[in-house]
């Protein structure tokens, strides 16, 4: 297939969930034997040879923050929610146009939906949206959760943002949701939706044969992330005074970029507590750990960290509102509190029991293995197109058609 793979965000290096996500697929889709066209906001030049050599074509559309400010008065005016308003631009829709009338593609794949404007230029071609989380599902909990003055912001771009994700759900040939649960904030009944979640790079996340006898837990995770930075914040006030009151000899870790400056000093009242930044490799902090803790009270989508410490071997204890997406079984493969004495508690006895730390940590590698592949997920993605290309040729033309064959992936 020739496929034209538009995102917001250039895809490398994969630091963010919606970069990681449009790597993979890239990666996927080139083994798989398809032509990729990636057109992208981004700054990238030259272009990284990590993408230059899974595309045919790559373009690099600017977006200054210039432009994007004066793309957000004129997304009020269309009544846009500020995540489309940001992200729309004369440049790409031009670039889009003419690609699309110059170039025969079989199927637009759109990431986010952030970029639902463009949708109506390129109709003529089967396009699908992957609209990875549901960003207002994401949007309505925080502002669940925090009492602040900017809440009624929050609670109107939520507002703003399911309507748009609902229409867009409606107008392209196909969606993709990262979860169950984020796909069923939008739409339960629509028949163009479907789940596929992100994987695993089993490889790159190896198993740890051993155990670190050291009590360490972490973190890891974007702190520019709201829910990220809050959950950290949430864990350090109510539940890391539970654990000091049980134990001491301990020591949490939290690995990320882009730690507030209310965190940093948060961090640093106590001494059992070592607040990283950005690191090279986060790896070596999960093999360095007895635990991952993942304390998240809000977001949406699925936790991709989560998925990596599992398939290191890292024991994983966590919300519900982290664990129901990935559907792992509860004190099998991972671990679910959602009271702060019972998260606390969870994690004094599960540092001092070996025995079933390598029970859940097995069982975590087993169900990553079977579940969390990006081959299995990617073969999924092509099924997809051609079975949205099939619908779409069905509705321009309802006479016989040669079918694209859907290959079954079981």
């Amino acid at each position: 297939m020739k496929i034209l793979f538009v995102s917001p965000r250039f895809p490398y290096p994969p630091k963010k969930g919606d970069q990681l996500r449009a790597y993979n697929q890239l990666r996927g889709l080139k083994a798989l034997g398809h032509e990729v066209h990636l057109i992208s906001f981004g700054k990238q030049q030259p272009i990284p040879n990590e993408v230059h050599q899974l595309c045919k074509k790559v373009t690099i559309v600017p977006h200054s923050k210039r432009t994007a400010i004066k793309s957000m008065f004129l997304g009020l005016f269309k009544k846009w929610p500020l995540q489309t308003s940001l992200y729309y631009s004369n440049e790409l829709l031009q670039i889009l146009r003419n690609e699309t009338s110059k170039e025969q593609y079989d199927i637009v794949h759109h990431q986010l939906v952030r970029l639902y404007p463009y949708q109506s230029t390129i109709n003529h071609v089967p396009n699908v949206i992957d609209f990875v989380d549901s960003i207002s599902l994401n949007l309505k909990r925080s502002a669940q959760l925090k009492k602040s003055l900017i809440n009624p912001i929050t609670r109107w771009e939520a507002k703003n943002v399911h309507n748009m994700e609902q229409v867009a759900s409606s107008r392209y040939d196909g969606g993709i949701f990262i979860s169950d649960i984020d796909k069923n904030n939008v739409s339960l009944n629509r028949d163009t939706l479907i789940t596929i979640a992100n994987g695993v790079d089993l490889k790159y996340f190896s198993y740890k044969k051993q155990l670190t006898t050291k009590n360490n837990f972490v973190f890891v995770g974007n702190m520019s992330y709201a829910p990220n930075r809050d959950g950290v914040k949430y864990f350090i006030k109510h539940i890391f005074p539970l654990i000091k009151e049980k134990m001491e000899d301990f020591t949490f870790y939290v690995v990320g970029r882009n730690p507030t400056q209310d965190l940093i000093r948060l961090c640093a009242k106590h001494k059992n507590i070592v607040l990283t930044g950005e690191v090279d490799d986060v790896r070596k902090y999960l093999w360095d750990a007895k635990l991952f803790v993942c304390p998240l009270k809000s977001g949406a989508g699925l936790q991709n960290k989560v998925l990596e410490a599992m398939s290191c071997g890292i024991p994983v204890i966590t919300t519900s509102i982290v664990s129901e997406p990935i559907k792992a079984i509860n004190d099998q493969s991972i671990i679910v509190r959602d009271r702060d004495e019972e998260f606390a508690e969870k994690i004094v006895d599960l540092l001092s029991d070996p025995m079933k730390l390598n029970d859940i940590r097995k069982e975590a590698r087993t169900f990553v293995e079977s579940n969390y592949k990006w081959e299995h997920l990617n073969h999924q993605l092509i099924d997809f197109y051609k079975m949205t290309i099939n619908k779409h040729i069905s509705k321009r033309n309802p006479t016989p058609q040669k079918e694209v064959k859907a290959e079954v992936i079981g």
